[in-house]
Parts: C-alpha cells; sequence; structure tokens
C-alpha cells in the first residue's frame, strides 16, 4: 500500500470536514456573474425612464415637422 493512500485513511475525517468547509466558503461568495447582473439591472432601471422621455420627445418632434411641411412655404 502505498503512503499516500495510507495519509487520505488515517485523516480522512479531517479532509472530509476541509472539504466541506471550502465548498460552504465557495458557495456562499458573491458570484461575479451575479454582481454583473445586479449592477446591470440597476442601471437599466434608472435609465429606463430617461430613454422614454427622449423616445416621446422624438416621437413629438416627428409630428411636427410633418405637420409643419404640411404649411404652405415652409418647406
Amino acid at each position: 500500500m502505498n503512503k499516500f493512500a495510507r495519509i487520505v485513511r488515517k485523516h480522512r475525517a479531517a479532509l472530509l470536514a476541509l472539504s466541506v468547509a471550502a465548498s460552504n466558503a465557495m458557495a456562499q461568495s458573491t458570484d461575479p456573474f451575479e454582481a454583473a447582473l445586479t449592477e446591470a439591472t440597476s442601471k437599466v432601471t434608472e435609465y429606463a425612464g430617461a430613454l422614454v422621455g427622449l423616445a416621446a420627445v422624438g416621437v413629438v418632434f416627428m409630428i411636427a415637422i410633418k405637420y409643419v411641411k404640411k404649411i404652405r412655404g415652409a418647406a
């Protein structure tokens, strides 16, 4: 039997506890993808109102241009 197998068998409980603790620590850490998704969602929420307002201004401008072109001599 090789030396590594004896060490593992002798300290099996300690290695198991260490691996469980490490996996719990990794599972509880903040996921970078989740953090990026949260940041992007908050930015979209912040800028949504401004983009809707800009779209409304654009629509009003296009409608105004349509009616100004109908006025004789304006085009």
